[in-house]
């Protein structure tokens, strides 16, 4: 689901989490999604704009898993209280580790969010941030 690839692109290493009953509602259909990561290393924000078909009425932290993800990573929610999630990860990088926050929120046609990772490594640190939003555009083709 591209969705859930916007929300995580910046996320680095996550990891496949444990099953949570509990989500984001959105309204099944042709979904446009728009996610801003900034970070030291880039000149300028990276905007990315992707478009999926979504099946599923909810977005929940089972969906953030994914074979790509190292199994490594905690993941832990810290709210799903009606349209908003927050939660957070640590995750093991190569000499070093990475904690993000995240939050997002869900009208059922739109949805947007935030999220702050920290890198360290070798006795520094690097942040990144990233914004998005997306927009149910329509039924599936």
């Amino acid at each position: 689901m591209m969705i859930r690839t916007s929300i995580i692109v910046g996320a680095l290493l996550l990891a496949a989490p444990a099953a949570w009953a509990e989500g984001l509602p959105v309204e099944p259909g042709k979904w446009e999604m728009t996610s801003t990561t900034k970070m030291p290393m880039l000149s300028q924000p990276r905007v990315t704009t992707v478009t999926e078909c979504v099946k599923e009425s909810e977005i929940s932290m089972d969906d953030m898993g994914g074979e790509e993800m190292d199994p490594a990573c905690k993941f832990e929610t810290a709210m799903v209280d009606g349209n908003t999630m927050k939660w957070s990860f640590d995750c093991p990088v190569e000499g070093g580790t990475s904690h993000g926050e995240w939050e997002a929120t869900s009208t059922g046609n739109s949805v947007s969010g935030e999220g702050l990772i920290t890198v360290s490594f070798q006795g520094g640190a690097m942040e990144m941030t990233m914004q998005w939003e997306g927009k149910r555009i329509g039924d599936c083709p």
